[in-house]
């Protein structure tokens, strides 16, 4: 064999050892990129399912009928979309704590009109802060102050709780809480009307309360 001729299959053959490490290297970065993206997938997924489970998408609605109250709300009355009540409540929290230090831990709305029913701008509610017991000798200063003072007795109502962990498990208890709590009072033979929730910050969690 000449010289020239083992030279040519030498070439060939380093050629044909370059494309087949070129095709291995290829391999091995598609599985590394695909191991990548399952991997990412999964955190994402499992990212998903932590939220959920943190805003109580998962929770068990359990309605009891138990005895609540009383309450002293400082409120304001509201009309329009049920979302602002959030900011009627913090109004009221900051000047009750700015203008006459008093602070609470418990907002509340009360909601009288079902959105399915009622134009959006037409919805009825009123929202603010509940009193603590420890300034209840403030009321009437509060009333000359212009504070719209309403006082709920103790009575018996169907409540359930739901955790309040961020903004989003209001979200989560209108989808949780709302169809269960209608059932309950459809079954119960409690007339479907207004409905209380009420923002317990320090122990991190909604009750909702159908009233009789």
């Amino acid at each position: 064999m000449s010289t020239k001729v083992i030279l040519v299959l030498k070439k060939t053959s380093c050629r044909r050892e370059s494309k087949s490490e070129k095709c291995m290297r290829r391999e091995e970065s598609d599985m590394i990129i695909q191991r990548i993206i399952v991997v990412a997938l999964l955190i994402i997924i499992t990212g998903i399912i932590l939220f959920m489970m943190d805003i109580g998408l998962f929770s068990k609605v359990i309605i009891k009928e138990r005895e609540i109250g009383p309450f002293v709300l400082v409120y304001d009355d509201h009309k329009g979309d049920y979302k602002g009540t959030a900011k009627v409540q913090d109004d009221i929290y900051y000047r009750l704590i700015n203008q006459y230090n008093i602070e609470t831990f418990k907002g509340f709305s009360i909601y009288y009109d079902d959105p399915k029913e009622v134009a959006k701008e037409e919805l009825r509610s009123i929202a603010g802060c509940i009193l603590e017991p420890l300034d209840y000798a403030k009321i009437e200063s509060l009333k000359e102050a212009g504070f719209k003072i309403k006082e709920l007795p103790k009575e018996n109502a169907a409540v359930t709780e739901f955790p309040f962990k961020n903004p989003f498990s209001i979200i989560a208890g209108i989808i949780k809480v709302y169809p269960e709590m209608n059932k309950y009072a459809e079954g119960k033979g409690i007339e479907q009307t207004d409905i209380m929730e009420i923002y317990d910050v320090p122990n991190k969690k909604i009750m909702y309360i159908k009233r009789k």
